[in-house]
């Protein structure tokens, strides 16, 4: 499991007040008991926590801890670029 993953299940697990996630990376966030209201929270939060910018839209193309891992590291690496090109 990447680093991403793990800190989205912690994250997801302080959200919703649930046991490990671990388990269930692969799991809709609707069966993990996100309504949309508290999935934009988590949106939010994820978005605080790795300083990342996320499109709603995108983030609903596999809305999955394991999707949502993916595309937060595309975000980083996409943001790490610009960085990398002018060292």
């Amino acid at each position: 499991m990447s680093n991403t993953l793990d800190q989205l299940c912690s994250i997801a697990q302080r959200e919703l007040g649930a046991e490990a996630l671990n388990d269930k990376v692969d799991t809709p966030f609707s069966e993990l008991g996100m309504d949309s209201l508290g999935l934009v929270d988590f949106m939010f939060t994820v978005e605080d926590h790795f300083h990342v910018s996320i499109e709603h839209d995108r983030a609903l193309q596999n809305p999955t801890l394991t999707g949502l891992a993916a595309l937060v590291d595309e975000l980083l690496a996409a943001k790490a670029e610009p960085t990398a090109a002018a060292a």
